[in-house]
């Protein structure tokens, strides 16, 4: 727990141990569990770390990186100060709904695990598949936090504090799947996010190099089927890939990356809509009226709700 707020904070060893006025030494063997901390140093870590006492008494579960986040394109950019910092924090809110569900039982979720290989290597099969499963009508998928914590996952809106990673993924034994996502995220580019970590959850259980391009054709699929949208992709312009955006709910550089996948666009044509999106900015941020509107989890704040009104906390 020690080690949970120190790497939550954003400090290293060496520079918590100064501020305990601690050797470097004696504050790894302390996280490594080889001695013990006195209640004066509790009282110490407390205050510089900003934690409650109780919080560093605590007997929780550690767990390291989703097998997804091996390859996650983002996580490379990210340095080790800032990757740890986010999983400290993930953990720590893990624990929190672990907490949280001791009091509470939620719905068993309805998450299956399917190998593309099981559909000929086609991850648009496992996409139209899950959706099947879920009941989804063809279309823009409405709310894409409603789907996921309709089937029985958590999804939790948090600050990262970098833009350099989106979102984590976890499900570990004996807790529901939950999703960490950076708030700082436009609308558009969070309900691609959570269908890419949706796609990891669903086909990855072990490290092989295709995740990444497997999750992102999984949210390909997921948001915008192909049967459903190849024909509104001809003809395209940035006045009509703004008006699929409002239908589709997806950024416009995600259905011109989706016309160019299908087939549907001439390398030329597509170039240009390029050329036009990085003129405008809108590689960095498209426009703001174009926003989806924003969708808000429940499942967390209802069990919050629930301990604070039917239980008195």
């Amino acid at each position: 727990m020690v080690t949970l707020a120190r790497e939550a904070r954003g400090m290293t060893q060496k520079e918590l141990s100064e501020e305990l006025g601690l050797s470097p030494g004696y504050l790894s063997k302390l996280e490594s569990g080889f001695m013990s901390p006195s209640e004066e140093i509790i009282t110490k870590l407390s205050a510089v770390l900003n934690y409650p006492p109780t919080f560093f008494y605590q007997a929780h579960r550690v767990y390291g990186p989703s097998t997804s986040e091996f390859y996650h394109r983002k996580r490379k950019a990210a340095s080790a100060k800032e990757v740890a910092r986010i999983h400290a924090e993930i953990n720590i809110r893990m624990n929190h709904v672990s907490c949280f569900l001791r009091a509470a039982e939620l719905e068993k979720h309805d998450f299956p695990r399917l190998d593309p290989e099981e559909f000929d290597s086609s991850v648009a099969e496992v996409a139209r598949a899950v959706r099947s499963q879920w009941g989804l009508p063809s279309g823009p998928v409405k709310s894409v936090i409603d789907v996921i914590e309709d089937a029985g996952g958590i999804v939790i809106r948090f600050p990262f504090k970098t833009r350099l990673v989106d979102a984590v993924s976890r499900w570990v034994p004996g807790m529901p799947p939950m999703f960490f996502v950076n708030e700082e995220l436009p609308p558009d580019r969070e309900r691609l996010t959570l269908a890419h970590e949706l796609g990891h959850m669903i086909m990855h259980q072990t490290v092989r190099p295709e995740i990444e391009e497997e999750a992102n054709a999984f949210a390909a699929e997921f948001l915008m089927p192909e049967s459903d949208i190849r024909p509104q992709l001809h003809d395209l312009s940035l006045h009509k890939l703004a008006s699929l955006k409002m239908h589709w709910k997806t950024s416009m550089a995600a259905l011109l990356y989706r016309a160019s996948t299908l087939g549907v666009i001439q390398r030329g044509k597509s170039e240009y809509l390029w050329k036009q999106i990085a003129r405008l900015g809108y590689r960095m941020r498209e426009p703001v009226e174009l926003d989806p509107p924003t969708e808000e989890p429940t499942t967390m704040q209802d069990l919050i709700d629930l301990h604070c009104v039917e239980y008195g906390y």
